[in-house]
C-alpha cells in the first residue's frame, strides 16, 4: 500500500463524518468552537501560573493531553504556549487507530519537534513517572470511564505537587434539561447510562485489546468538583461552555439557533461565576494541592 491509499485509508472516518449531518450542524460546531476558546481563555487568565521563570530551567515544562483525539486541542494550545514561552514539551495519548494516526499526520505537517503522540490505553497506568507532568489536560474522556476516580486517581499520581489539571465533560443534568429532571426522564438517562457499560467498542493497541464506552460516567458541575477535591484537585478558575450541545435539527433551525446566540451573548456579560453552572460543560482548571 503506497502513502497516498494509507492516507485515504486513514482519513475515511473523517471524510464519512465530514458528509455526516452531525458534521454540518452549526449548533453542534459551536458547542467545539466555544470550549477551545474559552480553554485558551483559561490560559491567558492564568498564565502566571505557569511561569517557566518559576521552575527549573534545565527541564522541559511538561503539559499532557490524556485522551487527545486527532490533537486539534493539543495544537491550539501549543500555538498559544510557543507564543509566550519555548520551554514546553508536549505529549499526546491516544488510543484510538485512526485518530493515532491523524494526529501523528498532524506532528509531520506542522514539522514540530517538542510534540510527541502515544499510543496508549489511558484506562491503566500512564506512562509518566510519579510527579512528573506540570499540566495534565483532559478533554471529553472521563464521561467515557467506568471508573473515573480511579482515572483521577492516577492523574494526581503523574501531577507535580501544584500542579495543574484541565479538564472539560458534560455538566448534566443542567438547568437548560428541563426535561432531566422529570423523575422518567432521570430513570432514562441512568438505564442509558447502564447500557452503554455494557456496550463498547473494541480497539487494538500494539497487540492489546481496549474498551471504549459512551456517556457512562455523567455528572454535574458540582459534583465534579467535589469528587476532584476529594482526591486532591482544588477549582482555581474556570470556563463557561455553550448553554447546550445541539446538534438536530430543531437547535439548527433558525429561529431557534438565533435565539441561542442571543442567550450566549447576554450570559457573555454577566459574572463568570454567575453562570457556568448554566452551561452543558464543565470547563475547569484546578490545582493539585501539596
Amino acid at each position: 500500500m503506497n502513502f497516498d491509499e494509507k492516507l485515504v485509508e486513514i482519513l475515511k472516518g473523517k471524510f464519512d463524518y465530514e458528509q455526516s449531518p452531525i458534521c454540518a450542524t452549526p449548533s453542534g460546531n459551536y458547542f467545539w468552537y466555544r470550549k477551545r476558546q474559552e480553554v485558551i481563555k483559561l490560559f491567558k487568565r492564568n498564565l502566571h501560573l505557569f511561569d517557566l521563570n518559576q521552575t527549573e530551567k534545565s527541564a522541559p515544562y511538561l503539559f499532557v493531553d490524556v485522551g487527545c483525539g486527532e490533537s486539534i486541542d493539543l495544537f491550539l494550545i501549543r500555538q498559544f504556549l510557543e507564543k509566550h514561552s519555548s520551554g514546553w514539551r508536549l505529549i499526546g495519548l491516544e488510543a484510538e487507530p485512526t485518530a493515532l494516526e491523524v494526529a501523528n499526520l498532524k506532528k509531520k505537517y506542522y514539522n514540530v519537534d517538542n510534540v510527541d503522540i502515544i499510543a496508549c490505553d489511558v484506562t491503566k497506568n500512564l506512562p509518566f513517572k510519579d510527579g512528573e507532568v506540570n499540566v495534565v489536560y483532559c478533554s471529553e474522556v472521563i464521561e467515557h470511564l467506568i471508573d473515573p476516580e480511579l482515572f483521577i486517581k492516577e492523574i494526581k499520581r503523574i501531577t507535580k505537587p501544584n500542579g495543574y489539571l484541565i479538564i472539560t465533560t458534560p455538566n448534566e443534568p443542567n438547568v437548560f434539561q428541563g426535561a432531566y429532571w422529570s423523575r422518567n426522564r432521570l430513570d432514562r438517562m441512568r438505564a442509558e447510562m447502564q447500557a452503554m457499560k455494557e456496550q463498547s467498542q473494541k480497539v487494538n493497541i500494539e497487540t492489546e485489546n481496549v474498551f471504549l464506552h459512551g456517556h457512562v460516567s455523567l455528572k454535574t458541575i458540582s459534583e465534579w468538583d467535589n469528587t476532584l477535591e476529594k482526591i486532591g484537585f482544588k477549582i482555581v478558575d474556570r470556563g463557561r461552555g455553550a448553554v447546550t450541545y445541539g446538534a438536530t435539527p430543531f437547535y439548527d433551525n433558525a429561529w431557534i439557533l438565533g435565539g441561542r446566540f442571543l442567550l450566549e451573548a447576554f450570559l457573555d456579560l454577566l459574572p463568570r461565576q454567575w453562570v457556568c453552572n448554566l452551561s452543558d460543560q464543565l470547563i475547569g482548571l484546578y490545582r493539585l494541592e501539596k
